[in-house]
């Protein structure tokens, strides 16, 4: 089964923090499949879909840089499609959209698109790539290490949490390189045993076998410091974690934590829920 993911790009060429990712955690690369997606300015452009082989100029040179370097990682050329599309409203709430009609697995930011919300973080535009309603995950990817593996899944309770987990599964159904890390950051006596049980039964159903999943439960009151530092210190290539929204509380307040490792986190991705 391919896994079809909408990788934003931009003219900030020095910084596809998103593209590197992608390299370097994907092994079984002819089972992945992208759509590049560039926000043009409003004016001097129409909205394009054209196939990587096309000369056609629509085709912006970032793209096609873009191109080159997943052709030349092993990623199946047939497998890639350029789509330029006028910004409407806002870069975030463009992507968004395109998102929600495009029926990805998820969604990759690089470093532009985590620069373009953190300018914005007082205002509402921002905070509108997490609050607003979207049919996939968003995948933050900042400064991410290539030498890092495997994924650290943050477990609170929530349906969130559950929802972030079966995306896990998901993707790492095809990479056997990777393994999963169940983590509760525990600030109570409560037994974190059936939240593990459930993640685990979740994980079940895409075929990971047991050996693959590991457990750890870890006991603060600050878990997104908790959560940073046990993601350096295992040097997990991404941390899948849920978002509630900033109204909501799992058992750490999940929107909050997220938003926190939102602007904190390198070195790894972050998978948002």
């Amino acid at each position: 089964m391919h896994r079809h993911f909408l990788l934003t790009v931009s003219d900030d060429r020095s910084a596809l923090f998103g593209v590197r990712f992608v390299n370097a955690f994907f092994k079984n690369k002819d089972k992945i499949k992208f759509t590049l997606l560039y926000i043009a300015p409003r004016t001097g452009r129409q909205d394009t879909m054209v196939p990587v082989a096309s000369e056609s100029d629509t085709c912006d040179l970032v793209l096609q840089e873009t191109v080159k370097r997943l052709i030349d990682w092993d990623f199946p050329e047939e497998n890639l499609l350029c789509k330029v599309k006028k910004r409407m409203v806002s870069t975030s709430k463009d992507i968004i959209a395109e998102d929600n009609k495009g029926l990805y697995d998820a969604v990759i930011l690089g470093r532009r698109g985590v620069s373009r919300l953190e300018e914005l973080i007082s205002d509402s535009v921002s905070i509108q790539m997490l609050e607003q309603e979207r049919s996939a995950p968003l995948w933050i990817c900042r400064h991410p290490d290539p030498k890092r593996q495997n994924v650290l899944i943050c477990l609170d309770g929530s349906q969130e949490s559950l929802h972030i987990t079966d995306h896990a599964g998901f993707v790492l159904a095809g990479e056997d390189s990777h393994s999963l890390t169940l983590l509760n950051v525990r600030q109570d006596s409560v037994d974190p045993d059936p939240l593990f049980q459930e993640a685990r039964q979740v994980l079940a159903n895409y075929d990971i076998s047991g050996d693959r999943i590991k457990q750890k439960v870890l006991d603060s009151q600050n878990p997104a410091k908790a959560i940073l530092a046990e993601a350096d210190k295992g040097h997990y290539s991404a941390v899948a974690v849920g978002y509630s929204g900033l109204g909501k509380k799992g058992l750490f307040k999940l929107g909050s934590v997220s938003l926190k490792l939102f602007y904190e986190i390198q070195g790894s991705a972050l998978w948002i829920g």
